[in-house]
Formats: structure tokens, sequence, C-alpha cells
């Protein structure tokens, strides 16, 4: 959810009068406003432009009529933009512009409005000011923190721009920061809705529940009946919420390899800071027959159950820890495995997660019935040095009970190139590198050497608060070392997000890729997944 910022439209009637200083006001059109006959006058001017178009101050007032008087921001902002036409250089009609746009909801000709006056006059306060609020309405988060940063290097104690400075921090996953600032604020700004709103933000952002639940009460208190507290309440409340997910899924590659699941997860929230989790899953794969992920006796399909129970505990802001332990059964054969894992944040634009676990590596019939266990040591980073920029890698190293290893390296920074209330778009590069000690034929794809590269780009579309849709593509060369070159593949992922704060929640995924790399040599794998969550 974007952060709701209230623009007031700011037309002055004795700027106008100054405005047509310049050339005469008709007098009809003067004696019509003095009579309170708003829609008279604005035909009155209308007519008086017809004869000589270039009166800028003529379409400013009608301008301040509609948006003033007659409370029709997207008129308001039509006449500005012929205003702007015959007036191209005048800075302050471009940012009356920008806020008509923005009282209008059209916060990307907003954007570009005041971007405009900011070029005009780059050191006025007002306008720098006024682009923070309206980039961050627009969703463009960098660019508003950049705009009011020049502001406070001219005036470090506005306190208008240091309290949207905050509030940016706040949705931009700078908690630590918007703190810091909300800190100074709040001694002079008791009860100031909008501090309060940021602080409640930042606390649920920093990892603080139990704060941040007290600073939804304050937040309530204030303002009850407002959207933005009703947003706010589901932002906060839902993921300290009880759940319960049933889920099902289907994945093949190259017709080698079938698999298919469904299952069903709980978690129980014990307070804000503790959860206990468990649940069951039950696979039937399958495998072409002479495809080598047959059964030894060459059986083509077999069934994987599991089952497990599991604690996850924040133990301090920064870190969180979460161990499970459970049974895995394929055929009668019963194997132990668990998961333990810790997510560290030590500063606001880095976090990192080092888990170990063990499964049975069932990733074809044949080697689920050889038993062949993987013990894998994961450590995934994601550091996000501003707004626009996001590095995420991952670096394992897999040990397998036939004797194996395998070791590797995943990079991938991307931009964020477009945002907007109901649009984000990044494109990136990433990498990924991996290789096992040999391959022992027992039923899992595992290349000395394999390396892939690829242009990638991330689509979200919001539909409302609660419903979205992402699209994930990615093109490139890969091979492994028995190709004698390079190839080009590609992948897409294409999910759906239905009921995102809503008691009832469905994630629909779906993807194709001609990359492979995956547990099986296929290198044309479909999936489909749909998990529906029920919350408490």
């Amino acid at each position: 959810m974007k952060p709701r910022i209230t623009l007031a439209l700011v037309f002055c009637a004795n700027a106008a009068l100054a405005a047509a200083a310049a050339q005469p006001v008709p007098d009809a059109g003067l004696r019509a406003e003095a009579r309170g006959q708003w829609a008279e006058a604005v035909e009155i001017y209308q007519q008086a432009l017809k004869a000589d178009p270039a009166q800028a101050q003529l379409w400013e007032r009608i301008a301040d009529i509609h948006a003033v008087r007659l409370k029709q921001p997207d008129r308001a902002a039509a006449a500005l933009q012929e205003a702007v036409k015959h007036a191209p250089k005048d800075a302050r009609l471009y940012h009356k512009l920008s806020q008509a746009h923005a009282a209008a909801g059209e916060a990307p000709a907003a954007l570009a409005a005041v971007n405009r006056a900011v070029e005009l006059e780059p050191d006025n306060a007002t306008y720098l000011r006024a682009r923070g609020e309206v980039a961050a309405l627009a969703g463009d988060h960098a660019l508003a923190l950049d705009s009011l940063e020049r502001v406070l290097a001219r005036a470090p104690e506005d306190a208008v721009a240091r309290k949207q400075q905050a509030r940016i921090l706040a949705w931009t996953g700078r908690p630590r920061a918007a703190l810091a600032v909300i800190a100074e604020l709040e001694p002079a700004m008791r009860d100031d809705y909008e501090l309060a709103h940021a602080r409640t933000v930042a606390l649920a952002a920093a990892h603080r529940p139990r704060a941040a639940l007290a600073g939804l009460a304050e937040v309530t208190r204030l303002r009850p009946d407002s959207k933005e507290t009703t947003d706010l309440t589901r932002v906060i409340r839902t993921p300290l919420r009880s759940n319960v997910t049933f889920g099902s899924g289907y994945v093949t590659g190259s017709d080698d390899i079938t698999i298919r699941h469904a299952g069903v997860r709980a978690e129980y929230a014990v307070n804000p800071e503790t959860r206990l989790f468990g649940g069951g899953e039950r696979r039937r794969i399958g495998a072409r027959a002479g495809s080598g992920y047959e059964k030894p006796d060459g059986g083509a399909a077999i069934g994987y159950d599991r089952a497990w129970l599991g604690i996850r505990h924040r133990a301090a802001p920064e870190l969180a820890l979460d161990a499970r332990a459970g049974t895995g059964t394929a055929e009668g054969d019963d194997r132990s495995i668990y998961e333990v894992g810790a997510d560290y944040q030590p500063l606001d634009d880095l976090a990192v997660r080092l888990a170990r676990r063990q499964d049975l590596h069932a990733v074809s019939p044949r080697a689920a019935k050889l038993g062949i266990e993987r013990r894998a040591d994961t450590l995934d980073a994601t550091w996000t040095p501003d707004p626009r920029w996001t590095l995420a890698g991952r670096f394992g190293s897999d040990a397998f009970s036939d004797g194996n290893h395998r070791r590797e390296v995943v990079l991938a920074p991307r931009r964020a190139i477009l945002r907007t209330q109901q649009l984000n778009h990044d494109l990136g590069v990433s990498g990924q590198w991996f290789g096992y000690d040999r391959d022992p034929g027992n039923g899992y794809y595992a290349p000395t050497r394999y390396e892939r590269y690829a242009l990638t780009a991330f689509t979200y579309r919001k539909i409302s608060d609660d419903d979205g849709v992402s699209i994930a593509l990615g093109v490139g060369p890969y091979k492994d070392n028995t190709m004698s070159g390079f190839r080009t593949g590609g992948d897409i992922v294409a999910e759906g997000f239905f009921g995102i704060y809503r008691d009832w929640f469905l994630n629909v995924k779906a993807a194709l890729s001609d990359f492979g790399g995956g547990a099986a040599d296929g290198y044309h794998s479909r999936l489909i997944e749909i998990n529906l969550t029920r919350r408490f």
C-alpha cells in the first residue's frame, strides 16, 4: 500500500488579480463573479479567449473558478494547461497545474508539471516540497526523498519537509531512519496524525510488532473513522493473524519428470513475536519410461508424504529464529526432515537469511527410491542501497547422502524503472552458477558446471489495495558442461494475488521455462500452483 498524501489546491484570488494587471479582465466577468455567478463568468472569459487565446491570466482565472468555486479540479487542470502554453517560463503556473492534476487524481501528470516548475526555479523550496509530496503520491519515492533532502539542505528546521521525509522513509523500508526523524519531531508535534501514522508504519517495518500495535491504537484514537486508519489497521494486523493454507501444484520438465503435490499448512500466533506452524504434503512423482529417472526396478512412479511442526520467534527487532522438524516417507522408508534458520537485518538496507535444511531429495522416482538425502546450507542476502536499486544474492552448499556435493552462487541486481499508484516496473540482470562434484546417475541432474545469464523484467499491476498481478520475465544464454556452446533460454512467471488483506487470500502462479538448471535435466518446464489461505 502506498502512503496517502492529501494535496490542497492553493489558488489565491489576489494572485489572479495581480496576474490580470497585464491585460484587463472583462468587466462583465468581474460583475458575474461579484454576484457569485461562476459558470456565467467562465463563459464570458471563454468568449474573450476565442478572440485572443494567448491570455494566460484569463486561463488562470478560469482555473481558479473551477478549482475553488465549482470544485472541478479536472477542468481547472485543463485551463491551466492552456495557460502554460502561453506562459511556458512561469514556474508558478506549472506549480498550480501540478496541484490541479493532483486534486483530480492524476499523479503522473502532476509530477510532470511540478518537475517543470523545479526546472525553472530549482532553488524554490515551495516547489521542491510540492514535488516531494507529488512524487510520493506517484510512487517515485527516490525522487520524493531527493526533493525533500534538497529542501532540508537549505532549511534544516523545516518541520513540514521533515515530516514528509519521515513518512516516505517509513514506507520505503527505512524504518530506523524514519524513527530517528520522528523522535526529533514528536516533542513539538504531539497528537499529529500524520506523524503518528508514519511512526506506526516504521515500527512495523522495523519488526517491532507490539510497538506497532500500540502505535495503531494511537492512530485510531486520533482519527478513528478515516480510510487511512482503516487501511493501516489491515496492514499492521494481517501479518500477525493465525491462518490455514490449502495448496496444490503441478510441475513437469521436458516430459521426463512430473510432480503433483497437495497439502495443508497452518500458523498459530501465540503472541506478536512467536508463531507455531505445521503442515503436511503428499507428492506423486512420475517419470517417462526410458528417461533414466525411473526407480531402479523400472517403476515409473512413487509417492512421498511429509509432515512437520515448527516454531518461529522474533528474538529482537533485527533477529528472528525458526526451526521445524518432521518425517518424510517414500514407500515405507521413513526419513527425518528438518530446517533451522535465522533472519538478520542489521541495517535498514541489508537483510540476510542463513538456513540449513535436510530432506529426501525426492525429485524423481529413482532418487526417492534410492533414499538420496540432501543437506542444504544457504545464505540469502538482499541489499537496497536506495529506493531504486536492489541487489539479491544467494550462496549455497549442498551435501548428498551418495557422497556428492553442490555449490551455487546467484546474483541479481535490478532497478526500479517505474513507480505509480497502479504500476511498478523493474529491470535488471541475473547470473547463476552451480556445479556438482560428479554425476552419479542417481536420478537428479548433476552437471559439473552450469551457468546462466539473463536480462530480467518485473511488473506488478495493482488492481486494488487487496488484489494485483505480477509478471517476471528473463531471457539470456545458458550452458552446462555437456554443451558445446551457449544456448538462448527464457522464462516467464505470472502470479495473481487476490485478497491480500482480507480473511480469504488466493494466490495463483503459473510459469514456463526454457533455461533448465532444475532437479532434472529437462529444459522445457511448466509449473502451476494454487494456494488458498483462510485468516483468523
